[in-house]
């Protein structure tokens, strides 16, 4: 599947969050949830941006265009 661009400003929200280390609820586009502290963004070649959340699980690089809905928790 070919990235999407997302807005501008939902990428802001997300660096905000990142630099809060904020508590994230995360939706996909699949139903999948995601809940962890979003660390960072990052460009993953040929994939796109991705935010990199930390959950008890471990480390998930979850590309921008694939979240439905991102909360803080």
């Amino acid at each position: 599947m070919t990235y999407s661009p997302i807005p501008c400003a939902d990428y802001d929200q997300y660096e905000l969050w990142c630099m809060q280390n904020a508590e994230l609820l995360i939706t996909l586009d699949s139903g999948e949830q995601l809940q962890g502290k979003a660390v960072n963004l990052k460009i993953i070649h040929p994939d796109g941006e991705h935010l990199i959340i930390t959950t008890a699980k471990g480390e998930h690089n979850v590309r921008l265009d694939l979240i439905t809905s991102a909360i803080v928790v």
